[in-house]
């Protein structure tokens, strides 16, 4: 009976015509005001309207509209043109344009700002400045190299600065021999806080640089390879700590979440849920009522294996193909223990990376799981 009276007493209340009713298209009903009259011997400024209602000619069909909501905030992240990427004391700028764009917006700011090139090769994205002085330190000499290479995503560039800081009374001739780092940390992050500025406030971006097409000799930092007859990799043009780090944030980014790790046998242990993307919206208000979707229980059960329990969860029969995983310490000699998840194993050195994911048994994967699962990981790094 409780509920007969709810659902007819509704009947007044929702609707169209009900109190609680839909007012979305009420502003298409508002009607234009007169103008206010101020009382008798009481002076008004001139006004003018703020919010100017242009006239429409004809009749205008009132249907209903539908406001586009706002996208969330994880749509807009990592969309900042121009950011400054950091890894231990190393710093660089990275822009999401393609280099073609980003030269020639570099050239400008040298000028813009005085600076004089003394040195500039478009096929190896290198330029260098003339010697100049800082007021703060006239007994030296210093001068800056710009290293223009393509990002690890597509479309994007990073610029790695260089300084060099010598006595005033140096010798100069011939090629400059760089150091590994720079002479000063504080006077490159001076020239990376303003270079980044001034191509975050260009925000036009239009001009492009034929010469500078050929920037890095068409090397691509990041492939997703698929060699016939074998099991996909992520080939990386890295350095290993670089690399190292920029596939830990990838999972854990998006469905992937990370668990355990080790740097020095080069292992993660993952696991990998495609729901997780989904954003709150899109899962709507009701959605988590009785369902016990707000709790990650694949990732909660992943929580309770440490990594020398995966390892010795490895299959080491020859069928298993566990070549990946020589040398290693603790591997193998435990039942399978159904342990959920994924390995994602780095080898290689310096400038030559593979990356590949296993199961927790160390086997490989089926050829297309092995791809989706390595695109995801590719799609995510910095």
């Amino acid at each position: 009976m409780c509920a007969a009276a709810t659902a007819l007493g509704g009947c007044g209340i929702f609707g169209q015509d009900g109190y609680f009713r839909d007012r979305g298209d009420d502003y298409q009903m508002a009607d234009s005001l007169p103008p206010l009259q101020m009382p008798q011997g009481v002076s008004s400024k001139h006004q003018e309207e703020l919010y100017e209602v242009p006239q429409i000619s004809g009749e205008v069909d009132r249907g209903e509209f539908v406001v586009p909501r706002p996208q969330a905030l994880s749509v807009n992240a990592g969309l900042d043109r121009v950011k400054i990427q950091k890894l231990g004391n190393r710093r660089w700028v990275l822009v999401n344009q393609p280099p073609d764009e980003v030269w020639p917006q570099l050239h400008y700011f040298l000028r813009s700002s005085g600076l004089q090139l003394a040195y500039s090769d478009a096929s190896a994205g290198t330029m260098e400045t003339t010697w100049l002085t800082f007021g703060e330190s006239p007994e030296t000499k210093d001068k800056y190299r710009l290293q223009v290479e393509s990002g690890v995503q597509p479309d994007t560039t990073e610029i790695h600065v260089r300084h060099l800081a010598l006595p005033l009374d140096a010798p100069i001739g011939g090629a400059v021999n760089w150091p590994a780092q720079s002479s000063s940390q504080e006077r490159e992050g001076w020239m990376i806080d303003e270079m980044s500025g001034a191509l975050a406030a260009d925000s036009s971006g239009a001009a492009a640089s034929l010469v500078a097409q050929a920037i890095g000799g068409g090397k691509v930092k990041v492939q997703v390879m698929e060699p016939a007859g074998k099991e996909p990799f992520i080939a990386l043009d890295l350095a290993m700590n670089r690399a190292w780090a920029t596939v830990a944030h990838a999972l854990n980014t998006g469905a992937y979440r990370l668990h355990q790790e080790d740097s020095d046998i080069g292992i993660f242990y993952v696991t990998y849920d495609p729901e997780r993307e989904l954003t709150d919206e899109e899962d709507g208000w009701f959605s988590g009522w009785g369902s016990g979707n707000g709790e990650d229980k694949q990732a909660k059960a992943a929580e309770a294996y440490s990594l020398q329990q995966v390892l010795a969860n490895i299959d080491t029969s020859s069928a298993a193909e566990p070549a990946l995983f020589a040398n290693l310490q603790g591997l193998g000699g435990a039942p399978d223990s159904k342990i959920p998840g994924y390995l994602v194993v780095l080898r290689g050195a310096d400038q030559s990376i593979e990356v590949r994911i296993r199961n927790t048994r160390g086997q490989p994967l089926s050829r297309a799981k092995a791809s989706e699962l390595l695109m995801a990981i590719r799609q995510n790094l910095i």
